[in-house]
């Protein structure tokens, strides 16, 4: 993992996370909570920026694809591909399997920024959002069943943009 503290104008080897099959990050707005995923392994945080890392091991070993964080960096929610969503609200020390929306592709997640809004997109699949944090799920079929791969959404969570493979990018107001 490489961080950077100028805007990215130079970068830092973060060595002690080890050289691993990282697959994405994500930072509390401050830049101090930072939390990745493994492709097959573990998530992992960092409370000073990514200098040290603990491997959180209670979501287990899994196909982890993508994490989001809230903008203090203590709600997470992690998707994996060919299986659950996880959220945590301790910065990663504990975990909840959300089983509501089920067992899926997911490949991408997003918060807004107290961590309550999370939308997330399914390979082949459709659109999922949370207003409660991860507990209920809805599926949103007005975009299409598509090969979606990556979603963003804004810091309130009402607005959301996603790109389907081959395909377009597709934005939407939600409440």
């Amino acid at each position: 993992i490489y961080t950077s503290s100028d805007s990215g104008a130079t970068w830092t080897a973060q060595t002690s996370a080890g050289s691993r099959s990282w697959y994405s990050i994500t930072s509390s707005s401050d830049g101090t909570k930072l939390a990745a995923v493994v492709l097959g392994n573990y998530i992992y945080t960092s409370s000073d920026s990514g200098a040290t890392w603990t491997a959180q091991t209670g979501a287990g070993s899994r196909k982890w694809y993508s994490i989001t964080s809230s903008s203090d960096g203590t709600k997470l929610a992690a998707g994996v591909y060919g299986g659950y969503i996880y959220t945590s609200s301790d910065s990663g020390a504990t975990w909840t399997e959300q089983t509501s929306p089920g067992s899926r592709s997911w490949y991408s997640i997003t918060s807004s920024s107290d961590g309550t809004k999370l939308a997330a997109v399914v390979n082949g699949g459709y659109i999922y959002t949370s207003s409660d944090s991860g507990a209920t799920w809805t599926t949103q079929t007005s975009a299409g069943l598509r090969s979606w791969h990556v979603i963003t959404s804004s810091s309130d969570g009402t607005k959301l943009a996603a790109v389907a493979t081959g395909s377009y990018i597709y934005t939407s107001s939600v409440t």
